[in-house]
């Protein structure tokens, strides 16, 4: 009780620190996160009952991913300060509009074109709403900045499957996609009005007098820790998409419901939200490259084994140490990021973390349904996390071990 007493009156002393953009962005992060998560929780089942094959339908949803990894690397030379509310209200207008659409179309060109402006939007909201969180960090841990709001986004991702598994079950997944976005776009429209009214000293990404031109160039300021960040990043999402994308085909297959498939989602995000609140104090007592590999292997193979198992009480077992890795990992690799990355990378360390983020929505989705396409969705469960860890593990490695080399030297 005598350490519990002190951490709970640091939390308190935190929030009341908390000023009203960062009380918005906890908002929007939690409901922006609801309302896309389930959006594209449905979205695989909405393209399988138009009777689309499941390479086709990675394909499909790997459109998202490029179109958001594209839309960082402009938004990270263009953005402008003074224009944080109306670069909110379009991006968020565009993601809103379009996924409207596609709960309305059969047609595969189409749905392409959509998803991908949906892509757009998303990868350019989310940018500059992590730019906001690392530029108001201050003097606070960047460990605990960090596992805050990525642990607020966790939670909307946890509530997301569990509501779209009950929505898709009983009106459809074409209703229950257009529930969630209305979600998304009212969590916009709170943004745009509350940022209106902010100091935008306080909200603005890094300024600059000169005129705004893409210049990918910018990305040689971010540190190599936001390289770091990324790959694990692109190998997290891998993972997640195979999840996200193919589970609820899988689990259908198998008998399951989509409201006992959303409940395993949402049990995985809500245990990964809850543990970044505490990773800041986890990595004082057990330093974050102590558990860096074991993180890495415990995802990896707790993936591999929910494609093996067909009885569905003891996917617990499996989906808690997975969204726990997975929150971990993310808080350790994004701090990292974060206290590395000076006023002027601020910008170019959010789009590089999630470019990493997008390249994953692109290779988990393309690549898992070309393989489950020959060997079946169980088995590419089971191939592709070890795969990609077997290649990216050693890379993340090598570029730690250079880093801490570099901060030696004199």
């Amino acid at each position: 009780m005598g350490e519990e007493a002190p951490d709970r009156s640091r939390f308190m002393a935190w929030t009341r620190r908390l000023k009203r953009t960062d009380i918005t962005l906890l908002v929007m992060i939690f409901a922006l996160s609801v309302g896309e998560g389930g959006a594209r929780f449905l979205a695989p089942v909405y393209l399988s009952d138009q009777g689309n094959a499941v390479a086709s339908i990675g394909l499909l949803l790997s459109t998202f991913g490029v179109a958001a990894l594209a839309s960082r690397l402009v938004i990270v030379s263009i953005f402008r300060p003074s224009a944080v509310r109306w670069t909110i209200a379009l991006s968020g207008l565009a993601s809103t509009t379009s996924v409207l659409l596609m709960t309305t179309t059969s047609s595969v060109p189409v749905f392409t074109v959509l998803i991908g402006i949906h892509g757009i939007g998303w990868g350019i909201i989310s940018t500059v709403l992590l730019t906001l969180v690392l530029q108001g960090k201050g003097k606070r841990s960047a460990a605990a900045v960090i596992g805050f709001y990525i642990g607020v986004e966790g939670l909307g991702r946890a509530v997301a499957p569990a509501v779209a598994g009950i929505l898709g079950g009983t009106l459809g997944a074409a209703n229950g996609m257009r529930v969630h976005i209305f979600i998304y776009g009212a969590a916009v429209l709170v943004g745009v009005l509350v940022f209106r009214n902010a100091d935008q000293s306080e909200v603005a990404a890094e300024r600059s007098d000169g005129p705004r031109r893409i210049n990918l160039t910018r990305f040689r300021n971010a540190p190599l820790a936001a390289w770091v960040a990324m790959l694990t990043g692109f190998y997290l999402n891998t993972t997640n998409a195979v999840l996200n994308v193919f589970f609820p085909l899988l689990g259908l297959s198998l008998g399951f419901t989509l409201g006992q498939i959303g409940l395993l989602a949402a049990t995985r995000s809500a245990v990964s939200a809850l543990i970044r609140f505490a990773a800041a104090g986890l990595f004082k007592v057990v330093p974050f490259r102590m558990l860096l590999v074991p993180l890495y292997v415990v995802n990896a193979v707790s993936t591999a084994l929910i494609g093996t198992v067909a009885v569905y009480p003891i996917h617990f077992l499996l989906w808690v140490p997975n969204g726990a890795s997975r929150g971990v990992l993310r808080v350790g690799t994004m701090a990292g990021a974060m206290e590395d990355s000076g006023n002027d990378s601020t910008t170019a360390t959010a789009a590089l973390i999630g470019a990493g983020h997008d390249a994953g929505r692109i290779a988990g989705p393309a690549i898992g349904g070309l393989v489950a396409a020959e060997i079946g969705l169980s088995a590419m469960m089971m191939v592709m996390p070890i795969f990609f860890l077997a290649v990216l593990l050693p890379v993340v490695l090598r570029a730690r071990t250079h880093d801490a080399d570099a901060a030696a030297t004199p």
